[in-house]
């Protein structure tokens, strides 16, 4: 099943381009994906997220109308994942306006979102304005990176490890269970919708611990280890080399005490992740021809 996965997803993105105009090339030509609301995803924060900027003012304010009796579906998931994406546009310098980029970053995440444990959610990619290096996930399906990381990768596999690992956070709903593991929650049942409409200022309390957790304190440790090894397996899936993200990692490790970046607050030390990358690569099963696609990466993020 993951050979005949990749096979097709091979034909759709993966494999090298041809002489002259390649598959990638081709697939940019097309309209860029419209989201939920029917804007462009790269038509400002309404448009690439498909959400409305007055209804997430008015979550934030914790004064949103829930609408069902739910326990934590994909319907509350995405309501708190929507006011964290705005929060992350922001803090680190809005939307990054440029419409190829986008449309290459949301082919490579929607290729590897495709093989993970929740395809059918509904992904969107976005870039922030920001010349800091790091990247984040909310949940929903809502996955950043910045402008200064894809400026710090050298190939399209090292961007399908740095997003393979974002989008483990949010197959593994890595935010929401440490939200319904704090005390905030501690006297509700379930993170419902239901129980959100009961007390309209807990939406607003679960995005401000939400937003602490993602933007400031970071995840538990453990929860990062594993994002890195579920990123491994996403990747591979796809198609991607897992050396990857090991060699994005070896890169970061000698930048780190030197570079400036929220990233390294929120994150295990990079060395302790390197180390268990490269036993858990050593462990994969070994598959020869997996893509790297440096040139392609360059090809397409040349005008950055």
């Amino acid at each position: 099943m993951k050979n005949a996965i990749r096979i097709v997803l091979g034909a759709l993105l993966l494999l090298a381009a041809p002489a002259g105009a390649g598959v990638l090339d081709q697939l940019q030509q097309l309209p860029v994906p419209a989201g939920p609301g029917g804007g462009s995803v790269i038509d400002g924060v309404g448009g690439m997220l498909g959400v409305d900027q007055k209804r997430l003012d008015l979550v934030k304010k914790g004064v949103q109308t829930a609408q069902a009796l739910q326990p934590i579906n994909e319907e509350a998931e995405r309501a708190l994942g929507e006011t964290i994406a705005v929060e992350a546009f922001r803090r680190f310098g809005g939307l990054h306006r440029n419409e190829p980029l986008t449309r290459y970053l949301n082919l490579v995440g929607r290729s590897i979102a495709e093989v993970t444990d929740r395809p059918n959610l509904n992904y969107h990619f976005a870039i922030l304005d920001s010349t800091e290096e790091n990247a984040f996930a909310a949940p929903g399906g809502f996955v950043f990176v910045t402008l200064g990381l894809l400026r710090s990768l050298t190939s399209e596999s090292e961007l399908a490890g740095v997003l393979g690992h974002e989008l483990a956070h949010i197959n593994r709903k890595h935010m929401l269970n440490t939200l319904q593991r704090g005390s905030l929650l501690s006297n509700v049942t379930e993170l419902s919708m239901a129980a959100l409409d009961k007390d309209p200022k807990l939406l607003g309390a679960a995005v401000d611990q939400l937003s602490d957790l993602l933007f400031t304190r970071g995840l538990d440790k453990d929860l990062e280890f594993e994002a890195d090894q579920y990123g491994l397996e996403y990747a591979q899936r796809a198609g991607y080399t897992p050396n990857g993200l090991r060699l994005y990692l070896q890169r970061l490790a000698r930048k780190q005490g030197a570079a400036r970046s929220v990233f390294f607050t929120t994150h295990p030390p990079v060395d302790d992740r390197l180390q268990r990358v490269e036993r858990r690569i050593a462990g994969m099963p070994k598959e020869p021809h997996l893509a790297i696609l440096q040139d392609r990466f360059k090809r397409n993020t040349g005008a950055m």
